[in-house]
């Protein structure tokens, strides 16, 4: 009888969801698996654009109307320091986005899109003062201007207008106190009320402009794992999913006005997979996917009993690991396609369609849909602060009425989809591009008036002509208050309303009023052009196709850490309060050094060889005074140089045995030093030249590099010329010339030899520290600092001309983080890290003239970032030569927390690693190996001798491009036909080779399982002999 009932009045019960074709799904990306909060969905949508969390920590964003294969310089955002835990698009604005972070941190951003490219830009930054991850980020339903976030025990409410860009947010508009961590937060669809979950297992309902404490609450479910409360749009129920003490998963619905008992509780399963609902509040459909499940339940609910019905789940594209509504302005109508979320895969970002069946597609079904909520919002934020509770406009999702909305007759934006997007592997359904309505978006982010609300629409009629042409004369006009955002829609590709331009009706809108009349042709009338499909000629990046863009064979770089064993463990006494010109460890063939708490300035000194668990028993040396600086030198592992407060620069001499626990070292084996010599901020090792040693330091206020003559135990050059304090220097490759910046945000170079300055130039425009290197044997230098506003970036320059700036620049994102760079110049990567990150970020350099790379083109190419559970607070690396070449490791790293330092191996996956991957391994330079000594580079006699170099390839080991040499070439598919029969021929040997190999591996296995039962039969019977007595 119920199921009667049911299908009596359910218009949605043979909802039917089906995944996406491959060629509508976001693939050849690497989107994020691990959520940080138990709520995070891990990608959101707006009409505009998709925003996922990487693999690297960073927040992808895409347009919508891209699919296909994504190239790889998508725009990332690299929101904060710390790691993103939530974020949010304003439903209002499609380009606001709200990010939140693990520190309790949040960040208001606006996108950017102009033709060629994406970008973001800060608009404002709140410090929720929590200290904790934000778990949510809920935008207001119907004010423009409000979003609540919640971050450990506190839900807090956010008036975000009238903010200046680039300004501070520290007080919320309303604070609500929990006992304990808050779950999950929702808005009811009117905006007056909000319910939350906590981990005390209750649910509360809050009023928050009447009190900050709840006006209802009750016990939900009983488990003690996190449970997520769904308002169900305008209705007076809630929607919780959670465990029981059983640790089985439940969906209840709730009277918001009772919380005593629930309405309706229905027990699904015992998997221990959290759920991520998402409510749609058109159908009342809640849909229930799971992380690591490839099911998505649905359950429509009614107001009153039976609350909860239950429909056919279906199945997505793969485990799923987050979830999101799409918009419904999105949808494809005439394809009755209800509701689609975007499911986000290990690879990929695959669309889910929940469809209607019907027997006809010709016309437009509203039955099954309901006229749905707009982009205008129904009240500003003072409004909704001063107790009002607007009401958002609904419009109509049929295409061809004439109250239809003005988004569907022009797009959300007249801002085509950036043409980066859109390479040979891309596909993006053509829409009609018609200019957009002012937008109503926040005053914080960008002001626009609003058009007056005594407007009408009437569509135009479809003219039947053969030949679709444009339209040239106003036929519409628009008077509704249904003002867009700036995006791009873009229509699915199988409606035949935009397939078909015979069928289609193009629209023209001129905004009118009562008190103007109708704008003319020939003033500001803008103009539709035709929904023909575009000519192979045409200019438009939204459906011109460019070749791929470049990708780097390092974009899969994968970061995997040895064996906890080959780890130094609970290392305790370790310093981090150095400068921010120190590195934090050092590492060489024998030993690691770090620097250690207490007085005098000590270093400690561990064995390589020796990992573990070390203790509280470092051995160590001191300095007499705070440690500023120390390196080991590169062509004697037993030698530390270290600079201190006490300004002298002292020689240690390590033992091959290391250094005795019991008794620290005390007195160094030699004492540098200048009568003006004064603090210390580094000190560096010559690449080519043993003895060789260069420092920089302040004296009396003229601050000086000297290079030392180890040797003979003085001092050989003094460079002046530097303004304010020396943040970090660097050799070229051949140690002739010296890069420099200072805090007077300048970037120098100098001879090596000589002391005179070569060139000088603009750097950072802040005055907090930076560091440099020199790219490999290029002319390009690297400096990573600080902008305008503190954020993170990285700057490239030409050092053969300094005065015109940078040439290329990265910019990162906030935080208070000193940036590391670290360059590998064989494979032309360059890593950077900083202290208390999770993620080290790492670019291939593409070192050609960025004038050679065209318009639009840059010098970074992203590839694969190393993220970590724990905080870093410094890496390190042993030389090339010591990599393991035959597990393709390019690099070995030192990794240091706050405790420990983990082995990490860096290397690329390849198939054939019996072969040694010569493409990646080129001769390298032996840094152990000096090529000329003091005497000689002070002379300058020795400076044209070349660096020695050696070959990484194991004498047992056949290099690929020998291989490659020997192996006969296979012929091109689409040759003659001679071509085809060798290749079809060779096709048949390998497939007829396999089977024999396969066949001898079970002829094997037969025998030795004969063998096995002919030396111990199995009769199932014991013997009484056998049995114990």
């Amino acid at each position: 009888m119920s199921r009667r009932l049911f299908a009596s009045f359910s218009k949605y019960r043979n909802a039917v969801g089906k995944a996406a074709k491959h060629e509508d799904a976001y693939t050849d990306l690497k989107p994020s698996t691990s959520a940080s909060t138990d709520s995070c969905q891990l990608v959101k949508v707006s009409h505009s654009w998709i925003a996922f969390k990487q693999i690297n920590g960073s927040i992808g964003i895409l347009p919508v109307g891209t699919v296909g294969r994504i190239p790889q310089d998508f725009h990332l955002l690299s929101a904060h320091g710390s790691g993103v835990s939530e974020w949010e698009f304003s439903p209002f604005d499609a380009n606001c986005l709200i990010t939140g972070a693990e520190n309790g941190e949040i960040k208001v951003w606006r996108i950017i899109s102009r033709d060629d490219s994406v970008s973001t830009e800060l608009v404002l930054t709140i410090n929720t003062g929590t200290g904790k991850g934000v778990e949510s980020i809920v935008h207001h339903p119907t004010s423009s201007e409000i979003f609540a976030s919640a971050s450990g025990n506190l839900v807090q409410i956010w008036d975000i207008s009238g903010k200046a860009q680039g300004t501070s947010l520290t007080s919320p508009a309303y604070t609500l106190t929990h006992p304990n961590t808050v779950s999950s937060v929702s808005w009811k669809a009117d905006g007056a009320l909000l319910a939350t979950t906590c981990k005390d297992t209750r649910i509360r309902v809050f009023d928050p402009r009447k009190q900050e404490t709840s006006v209802q609450d009750g016990v939900g479910h009983a488990g003690n794992r996190s449970s997520r409360v769904i308002w169900l749009g305008e209705k007076d129920l809630l929607a919780t999913v959670g465990f029981n003490k059983m640790r089985e998963r439940e969906v209840a619905v709730w009277n918001a006005g009772d919380l005593s008992k629930s309405l309706d509780m229905k027990r699904m399963d015992s998997s221990s997979g959290l759920t991520l609902p998402l409510y749609d509040e058109d159908t009342s459909i809640l849909f229930i996917p799971s992380r690591g499940e490839s099911i998505i339940r649905w359950i429509e609910i009614s107001d009153s009993a039976p609350f909860m019905t239950e429909g056919a789940a279906f199945s997505a594209q793969g485990s799923v690991n987050g979830a999101a509504l799409v918009p419904k302005q999105l949808m494809n109508v005439m394809q009755t396609e209800i509701v689609r979320i975007l499911t986000v895969t290990p690879t990929s970002l695959w669309p889910v369609s929940v469809n209607i069946p019907r027997k006809s597609y010709l016309d437009f079904h509203a039955d099954i849909f309901p006229d749905t909520k707009s982009t205008t919002p129904g009240s500003t934020a003072s409004e909704w602060l001063c107790g009002n509770n607007g009401v958002v406009p609904r419009v109509s999702l049929d295409p061809g009425m004439a109250g239809k909305p003005i988004w569907m007759q022009n797009g959300i934006s007249d801002r085509p989809v950036p043409s980066k997007f859109v390479s040979s592997a891309t596909t993006v359904a053509p829409i009609p591009k018609v200019v957009s309505q002012p937008s109503t978006i926040p005053s914080v982010l960008a002001p626009a008036p609003v058009p007056d609300s005594t407007a009408t629409t009437v569509p135009v009629a479809a003219a039947p002509a053969a030949e679709p042409k444009s339209v040239s004369t106003p036929t519409a006009v628009t008077t509704a208050k249904e003002p867009t955002t700036e995006a791009s829609v873009t229509q699915d590709k199988t409606n035949p309303r935009t397939a078909n331009p015979s069928t289609a009706s193009p629209a023209v809108t001129t905004p009118t009023t009562s008190k103007a009349p109708t704008a003319t042709a020939t003033s500001a009338t803008p103009v539709a052009p035709s929904l023909s499909k575009p000519s192979s000629a045409t200019t438009s990046p939204l459906v011109s196709r460019l070749a791929t863009q470049r990708s780097s064979k390092f974009r899969f770089l994968s970061f995997k850490p040895y064996h906890t064993s080959s780890h130094f463990e609970n290392i305790q006494g370790l310093s981090i309060s150095t400068t921010p010109e120190c590195n934090l460890i050092e590492v060489n063939s024998k030993f690691l050094a770090l620097p250690l708490h207490g007085t005098g300035g000590r270093v400690g000194i561990l064995k390589i060889s020796e990992p573990g668990r070390v203790g509280a028993a470092v051995p160590y040396l001191v300095c007499s005074s705070d440690l500023s600086g120390f390196k080991f030198d590169p062509f004697n592992p037993n030698l530390l140089v270290t600079a201190s407060d006490d300004t002298k620069i002292k020689g240690w001499i390590l033992p091959d045995d290391g250094l005795d626990k019991e008794n620290p070292v005390t007195k160094p084996n030699w004492t540098l030093g200048a009568p003006t010599m004064e603090k210390i901020s580094l000190v560096l090792f010559h690449p080519r030249a043993k003895d060789v040693l260069l420092s920089a330091s302040m004296d009396r206020d003229d601050p000086t590099i000297r290079l030392w003559d180890l040797k003979a135990q003085k001092e050989k050059l003094a460079i002046k010329g530097h303004k304010a304090t020396i943040f970090s220097c660097a050799f070229n490759h051949d140690g002739t010339k010296i890069v420099s910046v200072c805090k007077d945000k300048k970037v120098r170079v100098w001879s090596a030899t000589t002391g005179e300055l070569l060139q000088e130039g603009p750097n950072h425009d802040s005055l907090r520290s930076c560091r440099v290197l020199w790219l490999g044997d290029s002319d390009v230098i690297a400096s990573v600092g600080f902008g305008r506003g503190s954020q993170r970036e990285i700057l490239l320059f030409d050092a053969n001309d300094l005065k015109r700036g940078s040439i290329d620049s990265k910019k990162m994102d906030t935080s208070p983080g000193i940036l590391v760079p670290h360059y590998d110049a064989d494979t032309s990567v360059l890593g950077v890290s900083a202290r208390g990150d999770r993620v080290m970020r790492h670019f291939e350099i593409v070192l050609e003239n960025k004038d050679h790379l065209g318009p639009g083109k840059t010098m970074f190419v992203d590839v694969a970032s190393l993220e970590q559970g724990s905080l870093q607070q410094d890496v390190a690396y042993l030389p090339k030569k010591y990599c393991d070449v035959r597990e393709v490791e390019l690099a070995k790293m030192y990794r240091l927390t706050y405790n420990s330092v983990e082995v990490i191996r860096v290397s690329v996956p390849r198939q054939k690693k019996e072969l040694f991957q010569d493409d990646l391994f080129p001769d390298t330079i032996d840094m152990e190996t000096p090529s000329i000594d003091a005497d000689e580079f002070f002379s300058g006699t020795g400076l044209a001798v070349a660096p020695q170099k050696i070959s990484l390839r194991p004498a047992d080991m056949e290099s690929l491009t020998q291989h490659s040499s020997l192996t006969p070439v296979t012929p091109q598919q689409g040759g003659n036909s001679l071509d085809k029969f060798l290749l079809g021929k060779q096709q048949v040997a390998e497939d007829e080779r396999k089977r024999l190999a396969m066949e001898r591996m079970f002829e094997s296995a037969k025998e030795s399982k004969a063998d096995r039962d002919t030396l111990v039969p199995d009769t199932g019977i014991i013997d009484d002999d056998e049995w114990d007595d």
